[in-house]
């Protein structure tokens, strides 16, 4: 029996309410706070679960994150008075992970997926954020005028890991799209009080954080070979009707292109899936797959320079259906036809 439990609901709304306090009274000089509270949210949802555990963190994995979260926003701006600029992070000089996502974008012609097919590029640019990360934010995100919150983690001011303390991890996730709104909202208007003259409406929040749609067509012959050329949700042969890469989980979801996470379909069907969860049915074969041919699609998408993480794939695919679960949402099985989990996604993906 495990010795963790998921937090009682007043220690959740504590949480949330400490979240929020956090954010308000909070002193932010630059916008490494709202990146961190990100990416740790989103690396709880990556890896790991819903038994109120601890949850060990690498400042590189964190980096990494942050540094993925960066990309867009050290993009060239336009809107208002600012035509063709980078758009200020700090209240004083430009912060220094911006400047190092620059030279990066420089070189990849502005491309995430491009930069990453060069792992050495990748990993030297990770290395050089971690360190402002250990330096600037990491043991200084909890601090709220003189006092330490230390609700995360223990600040203990070095190191290259943090441990998010029991139920943390959990909160993130149970409440990841409020917890990431929250963040996103205060990021935005620090954005907006330190680049006078910027445009009002939804067009800055969608720059900030749209996120990286790839071309995902360098997925499609591989996806083909493995699903011997048949749809993989209606099993009918892509003929004539055209072949999409679809995201099982969906992006909106969450928002990171995962080799695995892909299965290749025809586009009605992956039109009438849309943003839905696929059946049990659907999960059974997604999980068969990946145990069967995840090693050879990971190497064959290393070769080809394309993002894939299996296990985060299946961090994400437990996160989503637990969600949904939760929720008594439904989920996409053929056609218009819907219906509520059963139950049995846990074991499969217990097992994955």
């Amino acid at each position: 029996m495990s010795p963790w439990a998921p937090p009682a609901p007043q220690a959740q709304v504590e949480f949330l309410l400490t979240l929020q306090r956090l954010l308000a009274e909070g002193s932010f000089v630059a916008t490494y706070k709202f990146a961190l509270l990100h990416a740790l949210a989103d690396l709880a949802l990556v890896k790991g679960d819903d038994s109120g555990a601890p949850l060990a963190l690498s400042t590189a994995d964190i980096s990494s994150r942050m540094a993925e979260l960066y990309w867009r926003q050290a993009a060239p701006y336009s809107g208002g008075t600012h035509r063709h600029e980078v758009l200020r992070h700090a209240t004083g000089s430009q912060a220094a992970i911006v400047n190092e996502l620059l030279a990066a974008r420089q070189d990849a012609e502005g491309s995430l997926s491009r930069f990453r097919r060069d792992p050495a590029a990748w990993w030297a640019l990770v290395r050089r954020v971690d360190r402002v990360v250990r330096q600037m934010p990491l043991w200084k995100l909890q601090t709220v005028g003189t006092e330490r919150l230390g609700f995360l983690y223990d600040n203990v001011d070095g190191g290259t890991s943090i441990e998010l303390k029991p139920g943390v991890a959990w909160c993130l996730r149970a409440y990841y799209s409020l917890v990431t709104e929250l963040v996103r909202s205060a990021w935005l208007r620090f954005i907006r009080r330190h680049n006078p003259g910027l445009e009002s409406g939804a067009d800055l929040g969608t720059f900030l954080f749209g996120g990286e749609r790839c071309d995902l067509s360098p997925y499609l012959p591989l996806l083909r070979e493995v699903q011997r050329g048949e749809c993989f949700y209606c099993e009918r042969r892509l003929v004539g009707e055209g072949a999409a890469v679809d995201h099982f989980i969906p992006w909106s979801r969450y928002s990171v292109d995962l080799g695995h996470n892909f299965v290749l379909a025809h586009g009605t069907c992956n039109g009438r899936k849309s943003d839905l969860l696929a059946a049990e049915r659907h999960l059974e074969r997604w999980v068969e797959r990946n145990e069967r041919t995840g090693l050879w699609l990971a190497e064959a998408f290393g070769e080809a320079g394309l993002p894939a993480d299996m296990d985060a794939s299946v961090g994400v695919a437990r996160w989503a259906y637990a969600q949904t679960a939760r929720a008594n949402g439904q989920v996409w099985t053929h056609g218009t036809e819907l219906e509520h989990l059963s139950g049995s996604w846990m074991t499969l993906l217990a097992a994955s």
